[in-house]
């Protein structure tokens, strides 16, 4: 075979090899060159942790907690959406761009077409993309109704994250509690007038609960752990966006996880109010605050323990 051959026959492999454009169910057509682009990106920064086939059983994958991410799933833990459905582009994109704190999935700094053609590839990998479109983004329905009076609303977003009750949606039987037996006690009485005398063991703990990902998770404690997609407050990204952050996180739920969607059983104030009391706990972490507070905490179960009431 001639030179002229060679270079035919490679140039024909090459071009053979192109991803097929793909059809989505929304009406969009992803050409091919866009494909191929992110199926590049997508085999350099990707593939040895999601896999050749998106299926999370790259070479790194082994012993990774959480796993990665299963692309032939397509089921995303944070798409904004509801439980369930199929992401938007931006949130994706989001998580590319930010990485999961905590896990192996690190921000990548792609140029921006990088990043918007590997996720376009990665909807290769399920048919879903192909029969179903994207789920409508959950999004606050107005401005934040607390601005201006940010110690109201911790001090309401305390209550809704505690207290069990219409309009509440008592977090601490997922996460920890930060008040101390008597301090809830106090505080579920004032809302509810009823005053309760039980209460669970690990009550200052974050509870381990199913995932529909293969694995079991344990809901953050705020005070100790960073959280996966809210990053600290910087020049860049300031207060009122990482507020924005908390609020769509507990709209939209976690998908496959045990936290709910919580856009529609909460009139949208106690959305807010919840956003500023995380907040105010992720204000603390890493402080000696934060240490005092926990110290406080786990002397109130020895204490529990020691009197024989749960």
């Amino acid at each position: 075979m001639n030179r002229a051959a060679a270079i035919a026959l490679v140039w024909l492999c090459a071009c053979s090899d192109a991803p097929a454009p793909l059809r989505l169910a929304d009406g969009r057509v992803i050409d091919s060159a866009t494909l191929e682009r992110g199926r590049d990106a997508y085999r350099l920064y990707c593939q040895s942790c999601h896999g050749e086939r998106g299926d999370g059983r790259g070479p790194a994958a082994p012993g990774q907690r959480p796993p990665p991410r299963d692309f032939t799933q397509a089921q995303f833990k944070f798409g904004g959406v509801a439980a369930g459905e199929l992401p938007v582009d931006e949130a994706l994109l989001r998580t590319v761009r930010r990485g999961l704190q905590g896990t192996a999935m690190q921000g990548w700094d792609l140029p921006e077409e990088d990043r918007a053609a590997v996720i376009q590839y990665l909807k290769t990998f399920s048919p879903r993309w192909r029969d179903e479109p994207p789920g409508t983004p959950i999004e606050p329905d107005g401005a934040d109704p607390w601005q201006g009076r940010e110690a109201e609303a911790v001090a309401k977003g305390r209550a809704v994250y505690h207290v069990m009750a219409k309009d509440h949606a008592g977090c601490s039987s997922c996460h920890p509690a930060y008040l101390t037996r008597a301090e809830l006690a106090d505080l579920t009485e004032s809302v509810t007038g009823v005053r309760p005398t039980a209460f669970a063991r690990d009550l200052h703990h974050g509870r381990l609960r199913d995932t529909e990902y293969g694995v079991k998770a344990i809901a953050p404690d705020f005070l100790l752990q960073p959280l996966k997609t809210i990053g600290p407050v910087t020049a860049e990204y300031s207060r009122e966006a990482q507020r924005r952050d908390l609020y769509r996180v507990i709209a939209a739920g976690v998908g496959g996880t045990a936290m709910p969607q919580w856009k529609g059983a909460l009139p949208e104030e106690n959305l807010w109010a919840l956003a500023y009391y995380v907040q105010s706990l992720i204000d603390l972490r890493g402080t000696p605050a934060a240490l005092t507070w926990r110290e406080k905490l786990d002397a109130d179960d020895r204490l529990a323990v020691s009197a024989g009431t749960p």
